[in-house]
């Protein structure tokens, strides 16, 4: 069951240029060292067309979108959706009992501004 073209999802896309940004910001002959293979390697991956139309990085992208996965960079971190609902909830809460800006401040520090070097 093969198409002539395979239109990927946003996410893909997104994984697509996330991998094509960063193998344009590093070596790549080094990465291919690394992983064992030729440099031509590299290239092929984002070039070759498949019999859907796809490279291998687009091809890869879109089966990590097809399985609930994304690409991300390392220093990402993944946060809970519901858990980042409940504090979003306690904020608008939180804020919602301001009136002032004199309300940012704690009573018994207002006091010692000065002295704290405010």
């Amino acid at each position: 069951m093969s198409k002539l073209s395979v239109d990927i999802s946003a996410s893909a896309r997104n994984g697509v240029s996330r991998i094509l940004h960063g193998l344009d910001i590093s070596n790549q002959k080094e990465i291919a060292e690394q992983l064992g293979v030729d440099p031509s390697t590299i290239t092929r991956l984002k070039t070759d067309k498949k019999n859907n139309g796809l490279n291998e990085i687009e091809m890869f992208c879109e089966l990590l979108s097809l399985l609930g996965l994304k690409v991300v960079p390392k220093d990402y971190q993944s946060i809970d959706k519901e858990r980042v609902a409940a504090l979003l909830v306690m904020s608008k809460s939180w804020m919602n009992r301001i009136e002032t800006v004199d309300d940012l401040f704690h009573d018994e520090i207002s006091g010692k501004k000065e002295k704290l070097g405010y």
